[in-house]
C-alpha cells in the first residue's frame, strides 16, 4: 500500500521554558499542506527493509520511519515480523516541514493496516509520541494547535484554504541547535497562538500575516544569512505574510490563490540555483491526510 506523507508548516511557535527532561515546553500553530512525500509499505519474511529515493536520507536505525517499524513490533509482541518500506521523498530533508515525522507517522497508519493489527487512534497516537514531538500532528494532520514538547495536539476548525510559496535554502538546520540557541528575551507573549488561532478559525486570511510568528528564528537568521535571502526574494515577489517553519531553513510565504502561487514559484526558480528548492502549496485538510 503506498501513503501520502504531507509536510507542515508552523504559523506560529511560541517557547515557554526548558523541560526537566531536556525538551523545550512550546505552544505551536501547524498545517499541513499539499507538498507530499510517499510511503509505499509491503510484507517481507522478517526485518525492516527501507529504501529512498533520496540518497541523503539514512535507511538504517536513525531513520525515523525503522524507528515506527520497531516500535510496533515491540508493543504489539511480533518478533521480528518484515517490512519493506520505500519512501519517494519531495519533501526537501531537515527543512522544518516535518517530513521525517510524516514517514514515521504514516508508517504507523501502513503497519497497522499491513499487519492488521486493529489499533485505535489513542494507540497510535501513544507510538506518535513516542518517536518525535511532530509525529502526532502528522499521523491526521489539517490545522492544529500543539503543545508540551508537541505531542499534546487540539485540532481546529479553519474554514477556506490557504495558499504559500516555499523558499527552502540549501542548508541543514539540527533542530537541537536551534532550540538551544532560544534567548527567553527574544520570545513574544503566549497571546499570539490565541490570536492566530482565532484568526484561522475566523477565516480571515487577510489578518493572517500580521500573526506570523516564530521564537526560533531570530537565531537562525543570525547564523544563516541564507533566511534572509529566502525572505527577501518572497518579499521582491510582493509577499508580505513571511516567516520561518520550525528550526528552518524553509520560509514561506502567503499568497491569495493556488494560481498566482505557482506562477510566483516558477519566477523564483528562474532567479535561484538548482539547489534552492521552490514549491507553491496549498492548506491540506485533516481529511486529505488521514489513512
Amino acid at each position: 500500500m503506498t501513503l501520502r506523507s504531507f509536510a507542515k508548516i508552523n504559523l506560529a511557535i511560541h517557547l515557554l521554558g526548558k523541560r526537566a527532561d531536556g525538551y523545550h515546553e512550546i505552544v505551536t500553530l501547524m498545517e499541513t499542506v499539499d507538498l507530499a512525500d510517499e510511503v509505499e509499505v509491503s510484507a517481507r519474511e522478517q526485518g525492516t527493509a527501507i529504501t529512498c529515493s533520496d540518497p541523503a536520507v539514512p535507511t538504517d536505525g536513525r531513520n525515523l520511519v525503522h524507528r515506527a517499524a520497531g516500535l510496533v513490533r515491540e508493543r504489539c509482541g511480533l518478533g521480528d515480523r518484515g517490512v519493506r518500506i520505500h519512501i519517494e521523498k519531495r519533501i526537501p530533508v531537515a527543512a522544518g516541514l516535518a517530513g521525517g515525522s510524516g514517514n514515521a507517522a504514516m508508517t504507523l497508519h501502513g503497519l497497522n493496516a499491513l499487519w492488521s493489527l486493529g489499533l485505535g487512534e489513542a494507540d497510535l497516537a501513544d507510538l506518535a509520541a513516542e518517536l518525535g514531538s511532530d509525529v502526532p500532528f502528522c499521523l491526521h494532520g489539517g490545522v492544529a494547535v500543539a503543545s508540551g514538547r508537541g505531542e499534546k495536539v487540539a485540532w481546529l476548525d479553519a474554514p477556506g484554504s490557504r495558499h504559500y510559496v516555499l523558499v527552502c535554502p540549501p542548508l541543514e538546520v539540527a533542530s537541537g541547535w536551534a532550540y538551544s540557541q532560544w534567548k527567553m528575551e527574544l520570545t513574544k507573549d503566549a497571546s499570539c497562538i490565541n490570536l492566530i488561532s482565532s484568526v484561522m478559525q475566523a477565516g480571515d486570511a487577510d489578518r493572517l500575516a500580521s500573526c506570523l510568528h516564530n521564537d526560533l528564528e531570530p537565531a537562525v537568521r543570525a547564523a544563516h544569512p541564507e533566511i534572509d535571502g529566502a525572505r527577501g526574494l518572497l518579499a521582491d515577489a510582493g509577499l508580505k505574510g513571511m516567516l520561518m517553519s520550525g528550526s528552518g531553513p524553509t520560509v514561506f510565504g502567503l499568497v491569495p490563490g493556488r494560481a498566482e502561487a505557482e506562477r510566483i514559484a516558477h519566477d523564483l526558480r528562474g532567479r535561484v540555483e538548482p539547489s534552492w528548492r521552490v514549491f507553491a502549496v496549498s492548506s491540506s485538510s485533516r481529511r486529505d491526510v488521514a489513512v
